[in-house]
């Protein structure tokens, strides 16, 4: 059984267990929409979290009533996570699921604010009046809870109340995820014994089934709908694909189970998701109305300790007999199995290909907890299989028919295996299905258990073995390092013979390493090494794991195998032999001088590991973590006094067991203060920064006032870390507003005073071109050490429709931009570029006005880049007259080709991570947006960039034609002659003469073009018809370095 551990590595998103589908067949992730510029996240404490652009620093707003709330604010792996001080001590104690507060994973999950509610699982009594706003769903008596509805406008004044009751999960979502492959796993040898699964009742928990495709005719005796989906209907495609593998009638291609029959559960929805509650109530029910088996072909990232689907398929199993057969996931890396595949009873399946080779995707073992999964293997690459009528996913492959990969195909092979054998053996519980599976599966030479557990599913010879074993894998814990004075552990294994005659077995272990070699002589035994098991009865042996054989560290995976009357049974088994690793025990105390709960720390692997998480009710807890070097930080939290303390250990290098105290007491206050007594602070952070081969880290924490926050550094004086850190301040005044940022190479305050004089100040005056009087503009600043450190979470600060001021410091380096968002109907933003201040000066900024276009420039959040095998593509399609990079409400398409061939879409526009893994290529770029005619201008803008690109370029090489044209306050020029500057804009914000240019114009909104003159590359000749309303302009253009640009603006400007 799993425990509740305190460890929590690399959160993921939610992941596709079949990859036709489409999200998980393109290559691109599609970060974030382009219809929507800003996208706000109501956490459970009714607390919101706004992204004012799709990857942009975080807004972070209290609730109504929670003003000087402190917020604890870190990215890992991508994802941004928000915990309001008030809620650490219930995460610490294991109260709160820690996804309520994963802004990006409730943002993938669509949770943000276009959803009214949030929708949850609690334990403990139904709602009552203290709980506001919040409704029961559905009972869930499975795992002794119930789904309920939240509505986000009442969480503030409510979820106290829901957390004080019992624990408290996110509902969140999980997603789905035959010709020849009947034969490959052994089917057709059981159909010609008259083994077709006559009598099973077969679940299939999925999005529904066509039970009108020829294939399925007559197959379904039952249905329900547990979506907020009209019907029952299938408008994926995926439960039906799943339901024809596992019992097609064979009017074209036969299912394993021909003859078992099929109770259809919609849990996932006409998208192809489905909240956790409605899995749980899936599963209730098909075990109700009798199945026998239950196919999941869906999961989602697992998850420390036992959620609740994965707790439904361990009591269900129990209670029932049932046999849940689960995926494994399509995440394809070591560590990566989902949920709920990750249950102890779960019959957990992976992926192979046409000759037993495992799926590139499948996703592999061990557990979060070092268990091994998954159990078992089966067909999931490219299976032919029907094709629901309204189904939109897969690819043709004849008429009614579809091929899908994923271990969402692998498992209804599974399924069908077990309705095969349930038939053949009416008395057997789920259980004794899963071990008689696993016990005669077939491995594929060279994989270890970890891998494909037993081995690919073979049900022929699942039929004719009689000996089976309990339990059907043996997993053992992990062997703590060193590994010199390990002491041996032992397993006991009972062989089962279902027979009428004994069976004499042969018992030897056949385990591989992590280097892909036997395991060494004497770390996997068995005794005895011959046994015999009687008719009808069990003979016992033990397995031992010594894991002070040998030298190499890591996974060690295979099996058990017993050989011996004509049949083969393999018990898989595996242990993590440890790598170097030590104890870290973390003391977290409070400003009271006591170990305190209300706490959680971070250590950050600078080596690319991962981020470790913890706390616990008692203030102390302890880490076992690989050696390496570590960045820790701990928030403390004082409810009496409203503050936190931070502290911080910016370099801890663990070479061994290692004990660290934050202590709330060693923390100083924060005073900065600007040269301006009437200003009112309305924002601060105190960031950390570090960067790995895997990405970058950072931990914030974000307050109004620097009252509530104080600051330590323990450890000893870091020698240049890969990390740095920041104090922010922003206040306004009658003048307009204050932004002080100072920067700590290397280090972290203990700490810090600052008080600029009014001599150290820079002024930026920022104004605003054609602001609409709904806009309701706001700015907020953004700072940077270039190399060193950068702002980490948003102060928007209201501005008037005309512009703002702001007074920003200057000294450490510090360069200054400026992000400004324009709300109504007609949302944009723009960033300028960054910019070094000089004391006393002002500099003006203008944004919004003409003409609009492609950019090329890269920044914090934009551009085109490449980093860590991955392009990163936001492109600034809207960029403004005066250089700002520009992005609007607007619908569009990004696609990326290699030399020639197209490698991925994002269908959404927006921001897109393509992998390109390391290799040098001509890359291709192209996007397309389309605006509503209410912009008035730049209706239409494409642009296609082709570039040389290598795995070291991190701003990849692009450029954009940029038209500065004079045009009056409404964006509009004269008719008659128009001289139009042009430049070459490159990545950097540099601009160059072209190598060639060419300019076209068009009058009529882009039905005609004609070739425009072009002086000396750079000056644009144009004669403006008379009575013509407006200009579009085509350009195309080669840099120096061989670039290309090909780019369209339609509506460029008017004419008047």
């Amino acid at each position: 059984m799993r425990r509740r551990t305190h460890v929590v590595i690399a959160s993921t998103a939610v992941t596709l267990l079949s990859t036709g589908l489409p999200a998980a067949s393109a290559p691109a992730v599609a970060v974030g929409g382009s219809s929507d510029l800003a996208h706000t996240v109501t956490l459970l404490s009714g607390d919101q979290v706004q992204l004012s652009a799709p990857g942009a620093r975080p807004v972070v707003r209290a609730a109504a009533g929670r003003e000087g709330v402190a917020f604890r604010v870190f990215t890992e792996n991508g994802h941004l996570h928000v915990i309001p001080a008030d809620a650490q001590g219930l995460l610490s104690a294991g109260r709160l699921d820690p996804r309520l507060f994963d802004v990006t994973g409730l943002l993938d999950q669509g949770y943000d604010n276009r959803r009214g509610d949030l929708p949850l699982i609690a334990t403990g009594p139904a709602p009552r009046a203290a709980m506001a706003g919040v409704r029961a769903t559905r009972d869930l008596p499975a795992v002794g809870a119930r789904a309920l509805s939240a509505e986000k406008s009442a969480l503030a004044g409510s979820w106290h109340a829901l957390a004080s009751t019992g624990k408290v999960w996110l509902d969140g979502k999980v997603t789905a995820g035959l010709d020849r492959s009947a034969a490959q796993i052994g089917a057709p040898q059981a159909w010609q014994a008259g083994v077709t699964g006559r009598g099973v009742t077969v679940a299939v928990l999925d999005t529904g089934v066509d039970q009108t495709h020829p294939d399925l005719a007559g197959q379904e005796i039952g249905e329900h709908n547990f979506t907020d989906s009209a019907d029952n209907v299938d408008r994926v495609g995926h439960g039906t694909h799943v339901a024809s593998i596992i019992a097609g009638t064979g009017a074209k291609y036969r299912g394993i189970a021909s003859g078992a029959r099929i109770l259809d559960g919609k849990v996932l929805d006409d998208h192809g998701y489905g909240l956790q509650s409605w899995i749980v109530a899936g599963m209730e029910w098909a075990t109700a109305q009798g199945a026998d088996v239950v196919n999941l072909s869906l999961g989602g990232a697992d998850t420390p300790g036992i959620d609740p689907v994965e707790e439904a398929v361990n009591r269900l199993s129990a209670s029932t007999g049932k046999l849940f057969v689960v995926a494994a996931g399509n995440n394809g890396a070591a560590r990566t199995i989902d949920s709920p595949g990750s249950a102890d009873a779960a019959l957990t399946v992976g992926s192979v290909g046409r000759e037993d080779k495992l799926s590139s995707f499948s996703s592999r073992g061990p557990r979060i907890d070092g268990a091994l999964k998954p159990d078992i293997t089966a067909p999931g690459e490219n299976i032919v299989a029907a094709k629901a009528a309204q189904a939109t996913i897969g690819d043709p492959a004849e008429d009614g028919y579809i091929a899908l990969s994923g271990t969402s195909m692998a498992t209804p092979h599974v399924t069908g295996s077990a309705a095969l054998l349930k038939q053949r053996h009416p008395d057997w519980t789920g259980q004794q299905l899963k071990a008689a599976l696993t016990a005669s599966a077939r491995p594929a030479p060279g994989l270890d258990g970890f891998a494909q557990g037993a081995g690919r599913v073979d049900v022929s010879a699942a039929l004719a073995a009689t000996v089976t074993t309990e339990p059907a894998s043996v997993s053992v814990p992990t062997a703590r390092w060193p590994h010199t004075d390990d002491t041996p552990v032992a397993r006991a294994i009972t062989y089962c013979n279902s027979g009428t005659a004994p069976v004499t077995l042969t018992l030897t272990a056949d385990v591989l390493g992590p280097d892909g070699k036997p395991a060494p002589a004497g770390l996997f035994t068995v005794s005895p090494a011959r046994l015999t098991v009687p008719p009808g009865g069990t003979a016992a042996a033990t397995a031992t794991v010594d894991t002070r054989v040998g030298t190499a560290d890591g996974l060690f995976g295979g099996a058990i195998v017993a050989t011996g009357g004509g049949q083969t049974t393999r018990t898989a088994i595996g242990v993590d032999r440890e790598v170097e690793s030590y104890s870290v025990k973390v003391t977290l105390i409070g400003l009271d001088g006591k170990p305190t709960a209300n706490a959680g720390a971070n250590l950050f692997n600078y080596d690319g590991v991962g981020v470790y998480s913890g706390g616990d009710p008692t203030g102390v807890f302890t880490l076992r973590l690989p050696r390496g070097k570590y960045e820790f930080d701990a928030f403390l939290v004082d409810s009496p006094t409203n503050t936190v303390q931070t502290v911080v250990y910016p370099a801890l290098d663990l070479t061994a067991d290692t004990e660290i105290v934050a202590d709330s007491r060693t923390a100083k206050p924060i005073d900065v203060r600007p040269p301006d007594a009437g200003a009112t602070q309305v924002g601060g952070t105190v960031g950390l920064t570090g960067k790995t081969a895997r990405g970058d880290y950072g931990t914030y924490t974000t307050v109004d006032d620097f009252s509530r926050i104080r600051t330590a550094r323990i450890g000893p004086n870091p020698q240049n870390p890969p990390a740095a850190s920041f104090v922010e301040g922003t206040y306004t005044s009658d003048k307009g507003f204050y932004d002080l940022f100072y920067a700590f190479p290397g280090d972290y305050p203990t700490g810090l005073t600052r008080h600029p004089r009014a001599t150290d100040i820079a002024t930026v005056k920022t104004t605003f071109a054609n602001a609409a009087p709904d806009s309701s503009p706001s700015v907020s600043p953004y700072a940077s050490v270039p190399g060193v450190v950068s702002s980490g979470v948003q102060t928007v600060v209201p501005a008037a429709v005309t512009g703002t001021t702001q007074f920003a410091n200057t000294d450490g380096g510090v360069l200054w931009a400026t992000y400004a968002y324009l709300g109504g109907r007609l949302p944009r933003e723009y960033w300028t570029p960054l910019l070094k201040l000089t004391p006393g000066t002002t500099t003006q900024r203008r944004m919004n006005a003409g003409i609009v276009g492609p950019t090329a420039q890269s920044g914090p959040r934009f551009g085109i880049t490449r980093s860590q095998g991955t392009l990163l593509v936001y492109p600034g399609l809207f960029g403004d007259g005066a250089g700002n990079w520009g992005s609007s409400d607007y619908t569009g398409a990004t696609t990326l080709s290699k030399d020639g061939t197209r490698i991925g879409e994002n269908p959404g526009g927006g921001l897109s991570r393509f992998p390109v893994g390391d290799g040098s290529g001509t890359y291709t770029v192209a996007a397309t947006a389309d605006r509503d005619r209410g912009y008035d201008l730049a209706t239409h803008v494409d642009a296609t960039w082709t570039f040389r690109s290598g795995p070291d370029n991190e701003a990849v090489p692009v450029s954009a034609v940029r038209f500065k044209g004079v045009l009056d306050a409404a964006d509009t020029a004269p008719a008659g002659r128009y001289y139009l500057p042009v430049t070459l804009e490159k990545e950097t914000g540099q601009v160059e003469l072209p190598r060639t240019l060419t300019v076209e114009v068009s009058y009529d909104e882009g039905k005609t073009w004609a070739a425009a003159p072009v002086v000396a590359k750079s000056l644009v000749v144009l004669d403006h018809p008379k009575g013509a309303g407006s200009v579009s302009l085509r350009a195309a253009a080669e840099d120096s370095r061989g670039s290309t640009v090909k780019q369209t603006v339609i509506r460029a400007y008017k004419l008047r």
